[in-house]
């Protein structure tokens, strides 16, 4: 038999460098938990043993210390269930991007809690705890930032234990938390803060919020209502509608010089027009949008809108058939058509669609009543300079024998960005008014076509479902897709934990419309891409609150685009 050799210098080793360094058989882990393979290879032959490193720690808030974690370890456990504090945010089996700033746990106050201990635990890789004497915690950046790295798509649980006078452990019931390997790329949410009449740049990865850059004296602070805005793919144009219900029309253009948005089409009583989208293929075609052109008429009168054609620098008129294409739509759908967007692919547009005849909404233009998502496709002519439509599909048919009252109502579409998928807000009855003293219609919820098969599926784990009444709408997707998980962006008055609630008192700040009860703010939920490709399955996750907003505000109408702004 041979004589053993001591070989463990020469030995090739390798071990994933994002949980340690390894030389000469020794690991120096770099401070994250997590599950690696050890190869040690040496001429020619190789062995493979698995490891497993689990990151543990304490972290201790303001007003407490070691002696507070051997307080707990010394506790015996409450057998009252009634004395738990229970977990309010984050949203049970939320999914979250690995590049979102640390979240804030919140919990209720129960019995005579007055310490607690925040434990975050993922089978061998993870066993965190944070200590604070209050009932939130805003997870510290670095903390954040090991726990995401240990457990990318992996669930953890997240409980909290409170304790007070009788030194009795009160431990709430779990919920499940996973981190995404995906992340969401470097993007901009454009927003309409109502309630203090300014346009926002929400960027998600930085949690920031600031107002948008322009030049025009329209949205300048103190100015009439403006809103309906909407944004292009790459980022660079901007419409939005001036002087509340008169519907006047503008446009804005990104300029990389100044870095702001500077005034194309100046808002006037001469130029109406609501929703727009923009051609994603001005580069190679021309430039082009598709805004919704409302009839100047009385409220709840007879009247119809159409969406149109037009310039984005000059609101002159772009030729093309789209009057023809809606004169195909099926006559049981209706013609009056709204809320545009054109496909990342350039190569179609979705709609939504209503009978006109049939109903009188409150304001043509904004409202809409018993609608139906509708596409198209188009093409671009080079010889004529215009664009041609093909004939109309209707991928989402509302009932037609339902009171337009409660009757489903389907309307903002939105593609998603490979063009598999529309997402879109389903309402019971008129949206958003039905008349000018009507209460604010709160039945919103998410829902998503595919467009392959025309299969619906409601997003109730991802924003709410029939019966409810968060008032969501305004779907949004992120601008690219991750390997797992699209992004998909809305508003809503879900509570956020007990920070915003109906009765918290930012809430009162709020400029409500009537009936309205809490502030709406954007909530993001991850969308399975399996899922969503095949299936019946509700392909969404629960939803996280966007970092970065006023609690005290109101943010509607989200336009999730690529970031042309320098992140703050």
């Amino acid at each position: 038999m041979a004589a053993e050799t001591e070989v463990t210098n020469d030995v090739t080793w390798t071990v994933d460098p994002t949980v340690g360094m390894i030389s000469a058989g020794t690991v120096t882990l770099t401070g994250i938990g997590g599950k690696t393979t050890v190869t040690a290879a040496y001429q020619g032959v190789s062995a493979q043993a698995t490891l497993t490193v689990k990151l543990t720690g304490d972290v201790y808030g303001t007003g407490t210390d070691a002696q507070t974690k051997a307080t707990f370890a010394g506790a015996s456990a409450d057998p009252n269930a009634a004395n738990a504090p229970a977990i309010e945010y984050p949203e049970d089996q939320a999914v979250l991007p690995a590049n979102l700033p640390p979240i804030e746990a919140q919990w209720t106050q129960a019995s005579d809690n007055s310490i607690y201990r925040v434990r975050l635990v993922a089978p061998d890789v993870l066993d965190l705890a944070f200590y604070t004497n209050a009932r939130e915690l805003l997870f510290p950046k670095d903390a954040w930032s090991a726990i995401r790295s240990s457990t990318p798509d992996l669930s953890m649980s997240v409980y909290v234990d409170g304790m007070g006078s009788q030194n009795q452990i009160r431990t709430s019931m779990p919920r499940a938390l996973t981190i995404s390997a995906d992340v969401i790329d470097q993007s901009a949410i454009y927003v309409w803060q109502s309630s203090t009449g300014t346009f926002r740049v929400l960027d998600v990865e930085k949690g920031t919020d600031i107002p948008l850059p322009n030049n025009s004296p329209a949205l300048a602070a103190g100015q009439p209502c403006s809103g309906c805005h909407r944004v292009s793919r790459d980022g660079k144009r901007f419409s939005y509608t001036y002087n509340g219900g008169n519907f006047y029309f503008g446009t804005l253009a990104y300029d990389d010089t100044t870095k702001q948005f500077l005034s194309k089409v100046q808002p006037t009583p001469g130029v109406r027009g609501t929703y727009a989208t923009f051609n994603p293929l001005e580069a190679s075609t021309k430039p082009a949008m598709i805004v919704t052109i409302p009839d100047t008429v009385p409220q709840n009168t007879a009247g119809t809108v159409r969406i149109s054609m037009f310039d984005p620098d000059t609101n002159a008129p772009i030729a093309s058939n789209v009057a023809t294409m809606i004169g195909q739509i099926d006559p049981t759908v209706g013609h009056a058509t709204s809320m545009p967007d054109w496909s990342p692919m350039g190569d179609s547009v979705v709609f939504a669609a209503y009978d006109s005849d049939a109903n009188y909404v409150r304001l043509l233009g904004d409202d809409i009543v018993s609608a139906s998502i509708v596409e198209a496709p188009v093409t671009y002519d080079a010889s004529s300079g215009g664009f041609t439509f093909g004939a109309p599909k209707t991928l989402v048919k509302a009932g037609s024998s339902a009171t337009p009252d409660t009757g489903e109502n389907n309307f903002l579409p939105s593609y998603s960005p490979d063009g598999s998928a529309v997402a879109f807000t389903r309402s019971a009855g008129w949206w958003s008014l039905k008349t000018q003293s009507s209460l604010l219609n709160l039945s919103g919820q998410i829902a998503v076509v595919r467009r392959s098969d025309g299969t619906v599926m409601e997003l109730k784990r991802g924003s709410n479902g029939p019966g409810t009444t968060m008032g969501s709408t305004w779907p949004q997707w992120a601008p690219t897709l991750g390997s797992r998980y699209a992004w998909l962006a809305y508003g809503s008055e879900r509570p956020y934990g007990h920070r915003l609630t109906p009765s918290s008192p930012e809430n009162a700040q709020c400029n409500f419309v009537q009936g309205q009860k809490q502030c709406k703010q954007l909530w993001i939920m991850a969308i399975d891409r399996q899922k969503l490709a095949s299936g019946t399955a509700d392909p969404s996750a629960a939803p996280f609150w966007i970092p970065g907003q006023t609690l005290a505000a109101q943010y509607v109408s989200p336009q999730w685009t690529k970031a042309v702004i320098a992140p703050q």
